[in-house]
């Protein structure tokens, strides 16, 4: 009976754990955007944001370029920062398609961070 207890707690922590560390995706943009910007504050050196978002494991592209802001539905259409850092944060299933999260952070030309972004894909037919 011990044992059963033991191996039922155990089971609860573990999913509990799971689930706290796949919640990020599921916030709110804006949401995600404060929780990541109190890691990484504008002005932070392009090497620490690169740092942190391989730390956190999140698959990590560096884009030469900024980030254009059509693609996130910001209208007018601007281009932001001289280079862009690109992280897969995760995916969820939404209602009723799978929504994927990648976080951008700009750069401008002394490498010094002036602007993040989230993007939210739903995977629809």
């Amino acid at each position: 009976m011990k044992l059963c207890v033991l191996l039922v707690s155990v089971l609860v922590i573990g999913v509990v754990l799971m689930s706290c560390s796949s919640s990020l995706p599921r916030r709110s943009e804006q949401s995600i955007r404060e929780r990541i910007l109190r890691d990484t504050p504008l002005g932070s050196d392009y090497t620490v944001v690169l740092d942190y978002a391989k730390k956190k494991g999140w698959p990590v592209t560096e884009e030469p370029g900024g980030f254009e802001t059509k693609r996130i539905a910001q209208f007018p259409a601007r281009v932001v920062g001289k280079r862009v850092i690109k992280a897969y944060l995760g995916g969820y299933q939404g209602v009723p398609w799978r929504k994927d999260v990648n976080f951008y952070w700009a750069f401008d030309e002394h490498d010094k961070l002036i602007e993040v972004f989230v993007e939210k894909q739903a995977d629809a037919p």
